[in-house]
Parts: C-alpha cells; structure tokens; sequence
C-alpha cells in the first residue's frame, strides 16, 4: 500500500508540474497594458514591456484605455511576441 501511495504522489506532482510548463512565452515590447484571454484562461495580464507566460490556445487581447486589440494563437512552448508597428500592435512568433 506504501508503493502504491508513493506511485501514486509521483504520478500526481508530474502533471502537476506539467500543467505549470503548459503555455506560451509572451513579450510585449509596447507602450500598453494587455488583458488577455487565452485557452480557457482570462484576465491573464501582459504589461508594457514585460515577458510573461499565457495559457495556450487562441488569444484575445485588449488594451482598455486605448482600445487597442492582439489576437492569435499559440500552442505549449510558442515564444510570441507584440511590438508596436505605427500605432497598431502586432502579435507574432518570436
């Protein structure tokens, strides 16, 4: 029964540890604050000029106090990123 629980805490903290490396890499080399909603993941914050992690799948970004937009997708492992391109931001693979 020890063997078995032993297993059994091991099986359990590697997909834990899983679910944690699940996502995708976000830079936002941008002057706005993005509230973005990802996979089944919302509210998930990419600040100015921060590197973050989202929740993979397909991707909704909003800026409020501009009401400047990303939207894309990505999947477990992709590096994006959004830059500024005369006023319109861009999401893209890094």
């Amino acid at each position: 029964m020890k063997t078995f629980l032993t297993i059994a805490a091991a099986v359990t903290s590697l997909t834990i540890a899983h679910a944690a490396w699940a996502g995708c890499r976000i830079h936002n080399d941008t002057q706005w604050d993005f509230k973005v909603e990802s996979g089944n993941t919302s509210n998930q914050s990419v600040g100015p000029h921060t590197t973050t992690s989202i929740a993979s799948g397909k991707i909704k970004g909003i800026d409020k106090k501009s009401g400047k937009t990303i939207s894309g997708t990505c999947k477990d492992g992709d590096s994006l990123e959004i830059k500024d391109d005369h006023g319109i931001p861009v999401l893209s693979l890094k």
